[in-house]
Order: structure tokens, then sequence, then C-alpha cells
């Protein structure tokens, strides 16, 4: 294959993909808005709690939240991605996961005062 027929391979898959999320999107928006209010907030609540028990109860991963709390496979990892799930997910900051990180990298490489080195590191 050469390379002009690479790219135009790649060109069409990209332009095959973004057809079918954005077909994905039309079909879920449809289903959203032919929802009545109370509907839409009961699906909005039982999407929210999976979120909430994935993301900062169990602080799993993006497929960890895909594939276990909400029980899809790995069909829903490109459609929830392209709809914002993954920025979503990448958003939510452990505010202490840094601080442990860097207090466990001190301690394994025996270098003292891990607390004192950390804030001198953030501040």
């Amino acid at each position: 294959m050469t390379t002009n027929n690479l790219l135009d391979s790649l060109s069409d898959f990209s332009k095959m993909f973004n057809e079918a999320m954005q077909c994905i999107e039309d079909e879920s928006e449809k289903y959203w808005n032919n929802l009545p209010k109370n509907e839409q907030l009961k699906v909005f609540c039982a999407v929210s709690r999976r979120i909430f028990e994935g993301e900062l109860k169990q602080k799993r991963s993006y497929r960890g939240v895909l594939y276990d709390v909400f029980q899809f496979g790995p069909e829903a990892y490109a459609p929830a991605q392209m709809s914002g799930y993954l920025s979503i997910h990448n958003a939510i900051v452990d505010t202490d996961y840094d601080k442990n990180l860097i207090t466990a990298f001190c301690k394994k490489f025996n270098i003292e005062n891990a607390e004192e080195k950390y804030l001198e590191f953030i501040l």
C-alpha cells in the first residue's frame, strides 16, 4: 500500500467514524428530547449515581466506570468518549493523589522529609 493509499484509507475511515459518531449523537439526542421531563430526570439521576459511584466512591478508570459500573462493553468506549465523558473523567481530580504519589516516591528512594519536599514542590 502506498502512502497516498494509506492516507486515503485513513481519511475514509475518519469520515466513516465521524459519521457514525454523529448518528449515535443524533439518535441519543432524539431519544432524550422525546422523553417527558420527569423521565429525563430519572435517567439523569440514574446516570449521575453511577458516575458518582464509579468516579468518586470507587475511583475507577474510564474503562472501569464504563465496563464495571455501567456494565457496558467495549462498544461504549468511543461513543462515551465522543459525548465528553472521557473529558469529564479526566477533569475529576483527587486532591490527595499527587501528594500521595510524590510522598511514596520519596519514601521509595529514601528521600528525607517527603512532606516538606512535596510542599516545597507545589508552592
